[in-house]
């Protein structure tokens, strides 16, 4: 089977015939499935990104991609997962700053009580 890249504006359709975007590894900034729970407000757990990559939720699913037997995701596959599962208007963005500003700020005053 032969497998071409997908330019930007492509996209590939899966089983049930939802249509679906793919990481452009050469534009998107990759990351492991650890650090993709940091581009989450909740942080969900590992087991949970990988059931939303590989199983997806209400048929959307978390874009990857396979680099050397690895696989990865990408900060704005994140951020196009969470706008599909909110109904974020598409070209709307969402600001997680604040949320991990917020969160960076409790685990720095955690860190001072202990003296960390």
């Amino acid at each position: 089977m032969r497998i071409r890249a997908l330019r930007d504006g492509d996209a590939s359709t899966t089983l049930s015939g939802n249509v679906t975007r793919m990481i452009d590894a050469a534009t998107e900034n990759l990351i492991t499935i650890a650090q993709a729970r940091h581009e989450f407000p909740h942080e969900p757990s590992t087991a949970t990104i990988w059931r939303w990559m590989l199983k997806g939720v209400r048929g959307t699913v978390l874009e990857s991609i396979r680099v050397g037997g690895r696989r990865f995701t990408s900060k704005e596959a994140c951020h196009r997962f969470i706008h599909g599962k909110s109904g974020t208007p598409k070209g709307r963005k969402i600001d997680l700053g604040s949320v991990q500003s917020a969160a960076a700020n409790h685990a720095k005053k955690i860190l001072d009580h202990f003296g960390v």
